[in-house]
């Protein structure tokens, strides 16, 4: 929906031009309109535009007749009353009203947090009572909270949406295709989780289940956006890099046309964060330079955080440790506004590249070993790994044997619960005698790096 009452120079725009290529603005014109708006109801009166009148051109807008004769002549050639029904059934219901709720969100989420994880999900699936709009949305909105800070209950709360969904009924969302709206979110979130949870098979199949049922819906083009912009964030993740970047650019399409402009940040930046991870870091220095004006940080301080982290790995990948440090000290101070322990080790192993590069090694070794250690004791050992290695290069840099041989020490076990090969392992090993030959220590950090990606990629899907 619009963000603000259109205009009256968008209002003459829209009055005008029904064509194919306004559709999806149009459409929200239309929505916006028959909410029966009173300060568009003024602005049309005032342009001549009584209630009659508009109705008129909402049954029948031949703009792409010549004259009002030809259209005459093509509407009695034509049967159009089919067309009107389907326009007015999708209008219909997309405003359905949904059914009023006995009990309230917060009484039915009551109930269930008294109850385990085992019992809410057998409760959620087998009560009727649970079957409420108002309690998936806010299972949901609860999901996505809890997505950075503790990834099994987002996916938790995700399953029970997906559960009092699948409940609902037609008569309790005010129409067939608003309850597949529901579902579609409800979808779309549970697939989100399970992605953030490295299993992605299963957000695959989420996705696709989320898609049909955005299909079978009201076609309501944020919902679509919302899809399109989650299911980046996958392809991402299954290196699907140009896949991810058109998805994005069609999420955008969207979002430029209704007028979301945070939302149309977000599509930016993840756009920008798929071309990170195709090798094309320059492009994504100008794609998060457009998006970092358009975000409201007040509304959404992890999306700003996310951009300016993302520029300030740019920096890194092109080698400009200067900027990259001078953006990552201008924005410390939104980090100190999360207390979220992952957000927080990424931007210390962050910083520890940075320094490293800069050749301030001995701040750089500190940073990457409390990366490293958080790491460690969160179990997270793909990450604890490739720090492991970063501090690794820092020795090499600093020439020190001694040192070199404590973080191969330390990361040989590491490397032997993730299951990687004896040459990786071999490798790893060798690289204690080479803290004095730095152009081949190099490379071989360079080659363990990559492996260990791409075996946490396999692991994951």
């Amino acid at each position: 929906m619009f963000t603000h009452h259109p205009t009256p120079a968008e209002l003459e725009v829209f009055l005008r031009d029904a064509t194919r290529a306004a559709a999806t603005a149009n459409t929200l014109f239309i929505r916006h309109l028959l909410s029966d708006c009173g300060t568009c109801r003024k602005r049309l009166d005032s342009m001549g535009w009584e209630r009659s009148r508009l109705e008129r051109l909402l049954q029948l807008r031949p703009n792409q007749v010549e004259n009002a004769d030809a259209a005459s002549a093509v509407a009695r050639e034509y049967d159009y009353s089919r067309a009107f029904a389907g326009a007015e059934h999708a209008l219909a219901a997309f405003f359905a009203k949904e059914l009023p709720s006995q009990i309230s969100a917060a009484e039915l989420w009551t109930e269930l947090s008294l109850l385990s994880a085992e019992e809410q999900i057998r409760r959620v699936g087998a009560d009727g009572r649970f079957a409420s709009p108002a309690l998936v949305r806010q299972l949901i909105e609860d999901s996505r909270a809890a997505r950075f800070q503790d990834p099994e209950k987002s996916l938790h709360l995700a399953h029970l949406a997906c559960l009092a969904a699948e409940s609902c009924t037609a008569e309790h969302c005010g129409s067939p295709e608003r309850l597949s709206d529901l579902r579609c979110q409800g979808w779309r979130q549970y697939a989100e989780a399970l992605r953030v949870k490295s299993r992605l098979r299963e957000a695959e199949a989420a996705f696709a289940r989320a898609q049909r049922l955005c299909d079978e819906g009201t076609r309501d083009p944020l919902l679509r956006a919302k899809l399109l912009e989650s299911l980046v964030s996958l392809r991402i993740f299954q290196r699907r890099f140009r896949e991810a970047i058109q998805l994005s650019e069609e999420a955008g399409e969207i979002y430029r046309a209704i007028g979301q402009t945070n939302s149309l940040a977000s599509i930016l930046v993840r756009k920008a964060i798929a071309c990170i991870y195709a090798g094309e870091p320059g492009d994504a220095v100008d794609i998060l330079n457009r998006a970092i004006p358009l975000i409201d940080a007040e509304q959404d301080a992890h999306l700003l955080l996310a951009a300016c982290h993302n520029l300030v790995r740019c920096y890194i990948d092109l080698e400009w440790p200067e900027q990259a440090l001078s953006l990552f000290f201008e924005t410390r101070s939104l980090y100190r506004e999360f207390n979220d322990a992952m957000i927080l080790l990424r931007a210390g192993w962050q910083e520890g590249q940075m320094l490293r590069d800069l050749g301030h090694l001995q701040a750089a070794e500190a940073a990457l070993v409390r990366t490293r250690d958080g790491f460690c004791e969160r179990k997270l050992l793909y990450e604890a790994a490739l720090v492991s290695l970063d501090l690794a290069a820092v020795h090499v840099k600093l020439g020190d044997s001694e040192k070199l041989e404590e973080v191969v020490a330390t990361t040989v076990p590491i490397f032997r619960a993730l299951g990687v090969d004896r040459e990786a392992l071999a490798s790893l090993i060798q690289l204690r005698q080479l803290a004095q030959n730095g152009r081949q220590a190099f490379e071989v950090i360079r080659l363990l790096s990559a492996q260990i990606e791409e075996l946490g990629r396999s692991t994951a899907s």
